[in-house]
């Protein structure tokens, strides 16, 4: 489940549709997580994550990102809680490897309408 407070409509509809493409690919049917998401303005850091414990997650994420860095970020933090899900150690070495990977997936599954662009594309005009 996804909780949202603040944002645009923009990054709040990009939230639920990166939260259910996380669910889909990254996350076992019976270990999909709660997060708690806050979008607003985050001194010293992008974002961060902090797990709660029993699949429940805080995630806040910079209001002032552009679509593009808000989808790697977001992408970023929600493979902190694979992680933490897994019982791996959190390794921000592996997230920021796996970041764009992950948001170029999504983007070109969930947005590109089929037409097969790139994310390199977002945000250029």
């Amino acid at each position: 489940m996804l909780y949202i407070r603040g944002g645009t409509n923009e990054q709040i509809e990009l939230s639920k549709l990166l939260f259910k493409f996380c669910s889909n690919g990254l996350f076992q049917a019976d270990n999909i997580p709660n997060i708690d998401l806050t979008i607003q303005k985050v001194d010293g850091a992008l974002a961060w994550t902090d797990y709660e414990g029993k699949k429940k997650f805080y995630i806040e994420i910079e209001e002032s990102l552009i679509k593009k860095e808000f989808i790697i970020t977001l992408c970023h933090e929600m493979i902190h809680v694979c992680q933490f899900l897994a019982g791996v150690e959190v390794s921000e070495l592996s997230a920021y490897h796996y970041e764009e990977k992950l948001a170029e997936q999504f983007y070109l599954e969930e947005l590109s309408g089929g037409y097969g662009d790139s994310m390199v594309k977002l945000n250029e005009d």
